[in-house]
């Protein structure tokens, strides 16, 4: 927990949202791992609690930008042709890593990760990101693979006994897995039905897909932002060949009262 200290040392803006999380978030076992997960990943890219708060910063000052704008626009930035803001693979996965450790609603997702999770023998994450997901469900199956356009080094050195790809996943593998992740994913694609009819495919019978939407959510690489209403995309679930078998609305809690930012978390099953 060195470094998440170090972190709360550097920046205060980390301190007060670290201070205004609940004691049952910060006393829980994912919480230790994933701070222990951070410090390693930090380690393997030589990246102190300082680099890591001006990565931090730096997003959330273009993201709150973006919301302000979103407000006024309806827009995402790319559909307002705002192509400012990027970021290198570490720093990404630097950001999505701190905000599990102080965001209530990351945190939320990665706790129904583990929570919904069932033994089986093979899965597929489709989007690796820092690989902490791999992490959290590895023990739960026999057999894992991954693909992602961009992996950093740190994923072959932590789980060489998976699959891990850096190309695009097209159905590579016909009724093969158990599981696949689509883990905040699908708001980075212009049609996100097209990924789950290829999982479709992918699955074997009455395998399961877990995975996440975001709406509202004016990140900078998002592209389809998901009706605060899902009683449409649930229909097109069913359409694809699927059924819910679990669903929860994660709402954000520190934004703006005008934006109403949420991820809706899914378990669905192939018929």
């Amino acid at each position: 927990m060195q470094f998440l200290q170090g972190l709360i040392d550097e920046s205060r803006l980390l301190a007060v949202l670290y201070d205004n999380l609940q004691p049952e978030m910060k006393e829980a076992a994912l919480y230790r791992f994933t701070a222990g997960y951070l410090e390693e990943y930090a380690a393997f890219n030589k990246i102190s609690p300082a680099n890591a708060v001006d990565i931090y910063t730096a997003y959330i000052t273009k993201y709150s930008r973006h919301c302000k704008e979103f407000i006024k626009t309806g827009k995402y930035p790319l559909e307002n042709g705002d192509t400012s803001f990027s970021v290198s693979r570490e720093e990404y996965d630097v950001v999505l890593l701190l905000s599990i450790l102080f965001t209530a609603h990351r945190f939320r997702i990665m706790q129904l990760l583990q929570e919904q999770t069932i033994k089986a023998d093979t899965a597929l994450y489709i989007g690796l990101g820092s690989g902490l997901e791999i992490a959290l469900t590895e023990n739960s199956f026999k057999q894992m693979a991954g693909y992602d356009l961009s992996v950093n080094e740190f994923l072959f050195k932590k789980f060489p006994q998976h699959s891990l790809h850096i190309e695009l996943y097209t159905g590579q593998k016909q009724n093969y897995f158990d599981a696949v992740y689509l883990i905040e994913l699908l708001e980075h694609l212009d049609d996100p039905y097209a990924l789950l009819q290829v999982c479709y495919g992918s699955l074997k019978k009455r395998g399961r897909i877990y995975l996440t939407t975001a709406t509202n959510i004016p990140q900078f690489d998002h592209l389809y932002n998901f009706p605060e209403d899902h009683s449409g995309f649930e229909t097109k679930l069913q359409q694809l060949g699927f059924t819910v078998v679990y669903k929860e609305t994660v709402a954000h809690q520190y934004l703006s009262i005008d934006l109403t930012p949420s991820n809706h978390f899914y378990v669905i099953e192939k018929a």
